[in-house]
């Protein structure tokens, strides 16, 4: 790569396009205008000569050669933040408690595993979760960070994508048999999520495969509709990082396919400069990027 004339305040750019996902939420993050955007990532490119981002429709993906580059940047990110604490003062330092909120399927299947490797680096730093609480409590400051399978609208928030969450449809084995028997969906028994204010893609996916049909039982938390499905209550839709690991279940394939969703990480922009909220969002953004095959469904379980 050419670094000559290369501009490295636009690591800054690259950052918050890889992290929120358009040139749009990018802009406003960055807090100028969307052309600006635009166009020191074209400089960046430019000077780089390499493509750096996939337009996908509206949406930015990072190309292989992107990930060199933004690896360098989030290093550099975090040595600046670095410097910035040992020069701050109860804020800066890796103490304290960081409150998080997310769905119970990603704290149980996703977070809490990691937590031993996070203690490891930040001791200090005591991580207290929450399943599902809205965001109203992250911008009341009743909680520090949450993570969502959904994109948050709020100006009040910084939020970074980490990752593609692929959803698919399981069961049991033996209802897996049935509907290959059978040749299709017709009266099998499947679980639906319910309990949110809008129908999550996942619910309007089951919809558009059952149609009338009623679903054999509803619940609110994906642990639950885990536990359900692994009991041969129905099939269900489930992210691929929670149903591919179970013994239980087999993933079943389905037209159309489960939808494709994304993972954000979001704190209130007031905790920016607060070292120990700063640093479980970049652990949380590394083990994720470490996980990504999982989470978009390419890590199957045999």
């Amino acid at each position: 790569m050419a670094v000559a004339d290369f501009n490295w305040d636009d690591l800054r750019v690259l950052l918050a396009l890889d992290r929120c996902g358009t040139l749009l939420s990018a802009a406003r993050q960055l807090g100028v205008s969307h052309s600006t955007v635009a166009r020191r990532l074209a400089a960046a490119e430019g000077a780089l000569q390499v493509r750096l981002f996939h337009r996908r429709g509206q949406s930015l993906v990072r190309s292989e050669a992107a990930e060199e580059v933004l690896t360098h940047a989030q290093r550099i990110e975090e040595e600046i933040a670095s410097f910035s604490r040992s020069a701050g003062g109860a804020d800066a330092r890796l103490e304290g408690e960081v409150r998080v909120t997310a769905p119970l399927a990603l704290l149980t299947h996703f977070l809490a595993p990691h937590l031993p490797a996070f203690r490891e680096t930040c001791p200090g730093i005591t991580v207290t979760m929450f399943g599902d609480l809205s965001l109203d409590s992250l911008l009341q400051g009743e909680i520090d960070l949450g993570l969502r399978i959904s994109r948050p609208v709020s100006d009040r928030l910084d939020i970074r994508r980490i990752n593609e969450c692929r959803f698919a449809l399981y069961g049991t084995p033996a209802l897996a048999a049935r509907i290959r028997q059978a040749g299709g969906l017709g009266g099998v028994p499947y679980l639906q999520t319910t309990g949110q204010e809008m129908p999550m893609p996942e619910a309007l996916w089951m919809s558009v495969l059952f149609g009338e049909q009623p679903p054999a039982m509803k619940a609110g938390t994906m642990p639950l509709l885990l536990a359900a499905a692994l009991a041969g209550v129905g099939v269900t839709a489930l992210p691929c990082f929670l149903g591919d690991p179970q013994a239980g279940l087999v993933r079943i394939p389905v037209q159309p396919e489960g939808p494709r969703e994304k993972v954000f990480v979001v704190t209130k922009r007031e905790q920016r400069g607060v070292a120990r909220v700063r640093a479980l969002v970049n652990f949380i953004d590394r083990a994720a990027r470490a996980e990504r095959a999982r989470f978009a469904g390419e890590a199957e379980a045999a």
